[in-house]
């Protein structure tokens, strides 16, 4: 848990810095990515206008399938400008803000998993993964012999 005192804000900005289990991203069984390590934070809570400004970074490694080869690949999820405002008055002398930080970190992650940003991907014809070799099928084709059927059409 990510929490600091509120009192301690009137004396000096707080630093937070840590890192919390795999657990606390709380990512589902059957999601498309499976946390690596450790959430890692760094974090500054400073008094502002009546009210306590977090802000700071943090950071988790998953793993995912490639969408374009099918590889399993490893990467890092950051939230890199968090800027976190709470009105002091709604709070106790306590301040969690562990789900606030888990929500910044989930807005980050990538809608498609790629292990690279030119990954070749699988040829259309063999299947085979284009980022390891190359094939007689894909390399001079210029779409998937499956749909060259297609051409013969008239309209």
């Amino acid at each position: 848990m990510i929490k600091f005192s509120t009192a301690r804000l009137d004396r000096e900005p707080i630093e937070l810095s840590g890192n919390e289990p795999p657990e606390f991203i709380g990512l589902p069984e059957e999601d498309e990515f499976t946390v690596e390590s450790p959430m890692n934070y760094e974090l500054v809570a400073r008094k502002v206008s009546g009210g306590a400004l977090v802000s700071g970074r943090c950071e988790v490694k998953l793993s995912g399938t490639c969408g374009r080869c099918l590889e399993n690949t490893v990467f890092t999820v950051a939230a890199e400008d968090i800027e976190l405002f709470y009105d002091l008055d709604e709070y106790g002398e306590e301040l969690d803000i562990s789900e606030d930080i888990r929500e910044e970190l989930l807005l980050n992650l990538p809608m498609n998993i790629l292990c690279d940003e030119d990954c070749a991907g699988l040829c259309h014809d063999c299947g085979c993964n284009l980022n390891k070799k190359s094939c007689k099928c894909s390399s001079g084709a210029t779409g998937s012999l499956a749909w060259s059927a297609l051409d013969d059409l008239k309209f």
